[in-house]
């Protein structure tokens, strides 16, 4: 947020006074407070044209469109060549549904301002864009561009006027910039989904493309070989595994990149904000970058990965937060007046939603081929924001695009295909303790199995969930947060979903289709959101909490006894009697002869 101080010294000091307080209420997204200091400055001076669009400005916000247009009208009165009048003109005709006089407005606003001419422009081909008029948008959007490169509005109109007109390479281009949140307005009524994917816009009433519709239309998808527990990543692939998509960074920060091992990448090179950080031959590839050398923001941290020629062969690009100190704006020797003519364009110019460009992103990377790419961006957007208009068909459909197995029937599994078969399983980890010792254990008697993980818990060690799946075992996801689901809503089971599956494959590139239900809470409502989502629901025959009552031990004699035929077991990755059983248990099913595997390999083929 701006600071907004500065000395008093105009004519209506009070005026002024009052008018600042009352912006910074506005940043601060407290409208009644702002009101309240907007009115004692028009009192104090009736002639004053910023108090009267001040005003205006936060009885919008407060839900009153038809009062804030009469006080706007009034100020151009006042001044008839204020800018900031008719940007409030424009921003409460948008709030009531007319786009196209929203339009019109801001391009007026244009022609007498001095100030926040890229914010002004901006909000012009934003509307336009949303009309369908493709090309004026990104005439529009190109001018804001230039004048503010960071500006997220003009990235978001130009994107989605070339994606409207189909040039999908430069709307990347467009988005591969970084946005300039210092100064903006809390969350409110000016505040715009995706030009293209909201109801009424023209990209999206000419694409059938509202959820409903899309969904409606999809072909159904056969659920054969759904079993199958990853979705790899194109050979040669990289990914970087930290630190993870979103993450709040500051001075020097470790990132880690990783491969698929299956290409023939030699080296590595780290690029922030597209500037070269560093390289790397070494694998694991693990390099230093001074964060410090960008600005503060959302930015790009890139990997590309080279052959020994020099040859680009992949690359892998996530999102970061970098916080290493806000920058202030000097303002003492601004008049105040001056000043507030400013902050008000900014606060009645529109400004587009967190997500809402990196949900274009997505559909930009898509229709150009990069579908894992654009799968990521989508799946991003989603765990933040899943009512973003449009995202859930995104990536549901983006999901199936590579392969998911999404919106079918559900899909269960409860024993293994074939008899005398024994699928361990591990839930509730990764565990820093535990995850290790389970996997010595397991490699002592060769045996692979099951970790179902939790998203926050996969997010936090990332380095034991690439550990478990570098030695063969199979991942699944166990909800983010180890909720009871089926206390939640239909949209909260699938983002919890979803984000447990973006963190596991932020951590070892992996993409988990197995799910097992946190405390066995599965009804309806978890049901159908894991089938939409293209998992398949993992059950158990026999669990390590059924024998309160016995040791480590008994246990394992009892477990064994009832596995004599084969069936799925339930262990921990925490301190339960899993620490006791599990060493006696695994000799006693190898003399019984038992195969033990993954949940994939015993139950191939069952459905």
């Amino acid at each position: 947020m701006l600071l907004l101080t500065i000395a008093a010294g105009t004519a209506h000091a009070s005026t002024g006074d009052d008018l600042v307080a009352g912006c910074k209420a506005m940043y601060r997204g407290a409208y009644e407070e702002a009101l309240t200091s907007f009115r004692l400055a028009e009192a104090s001076d009736n002639t004053c044209a910023e108090a009267v669009v001040a005003e205006a400005a936060a009885l919008l916000q407060l839900g009153k469109p038809d009062e804030a247009l009469e006080r706007f009208e009034r100020a151009r009165l006042l001044e008839p060549e204020m800018a900031a009048a008719y940007a409030g003109q424009g921003a409460a005709q948008y709030v009531r549904g007319d786009c196209y006089q929203a339009m019109l407005s801001y391009r007026q606003a244009l022609t007498s301002a001095q100030t926040r001419r890229a914010r002004l422009r901006a909000s012009e081909a934003y509307l336009a864009c949303r009309l369908g008029l493709y090309q004026s948008a990104r005439a529009a959007a190109e001018g804001a561009a230039t004048e503010d490169p960071h500006d997220a509005l003009a990235r978001h109109a130009l994107a989605a006027s070339l994606i409207g007109l189909g040039l999908y390479g430069d709307a990347i281009k467009a988005l591969s910039g970084n946005d300039d949140e210092t100064d903006q307005p809390p969350v409110g009524l000016l505040v715009v989904p995706s030009a293209l994917m909201c109801p009424g816009a023209k990209y999206a009433d000419e694409h059938g493309l509202s959820d409903e519709t899309r969904l409606a239309l999809a072909p159904p998808q056969d659920a054969a070989g759904s079993g199958s527990v990853f979705a790899q990543r194109p050979s040669g692939a990289l990914y970087i595994s930290r630190p993870s998509g979103g993450s709040a960074v500051s001075g020097a920060i470790e990132v880690m990149v990783q491969d698929d091992g299956a290409g023939a990448i030699d080296h590595i090179a780290l690029l922030l904000d597209n500037r070269f950080m560093a390289v790397s031959n070494v694998r694991p590839f693990r390099v230093l970058v001074d964060t410090r050398q960008v600005k503060d923001g959302l930015r790009e941290l890139k990997a590309e990965g080279y052959t020994d020629t020099g040859r680009t062969i992949a690359s892998a690009k996530i999102l970061i937060k970098v916080e290493n100190g806000a920058r202030t704006l000097a303002s003492q020797e601004r008049d105040q007046r001056r000043l507030a003519r400013g902050e008000l364009i900014n606060l009645l110019t529109l400004r587009p939603a967190p997500l809402a460009n990196l949900q274009l992103l997505g559909r930009a990377l898509l229709a150009s081929g990069q579908s894992y790419e654009g799968v990521a961006a989508y799946e991003y957007a989603f765990a933040h924001d899943p009512a973003l208009p449009g995202i859930r068909a995104d990536l549901l459909l983006g999901y199936r695009s590579i392969g998911l197995p999404t919106l079918r029937a559900p899909r269960e599994i409860h024993l293994p295909r074939e008899p005398r078969s024994v699928a361990l399983t591990f839930d509730d980890g990764p565990h820093p303790v535990m995850t290790p010792w389970i996997l010595e254990l397991l490699d002592r008697y060769h045996v692979r199995a099951t970790f179902f993980l939790v998203g926050k818990q996969a997010a936090m060690y990332p380095d034991l969930v690439q550990e478990i799946a570098s030695r063969g075992h199979e991942l699944g996801s166990h909800s983010y947060s180890h909720s009871d689901l089926s206390k939640l809503e239909p949209s909260e089971i699938e983002q919890e979903l979803i984000k447990s599956r973006a963190a596991i494959r932020q951590a070892c590139g992996k993409t988990v289709t197995l799910f097992r239900p946190p405390g066995g809470n599965y009804d309806d409502k978890v049901r159908q959101a894991a089938a939409a989502c293209g998992f398949t629901t993992v059950f158990w025959t026999d669990n390590i909490g059924n024998y309160p009552d016995k040791s480590g031990p008994a246990i394992a004699e009892a477990m064994a006894h009832k596995l004599r035929r084969g069936g799925i077991v339930l262990l921990h990755n925490g301190y339960d009697e899993t620490q006791q059983a599990l060493p006696a248990l695994l000799p006693r099913l190898k003399r019984l002869g038992l195969r033990m595997d993954t949940v994939s390999a015993v139950t191939a083929g069952n459905g």
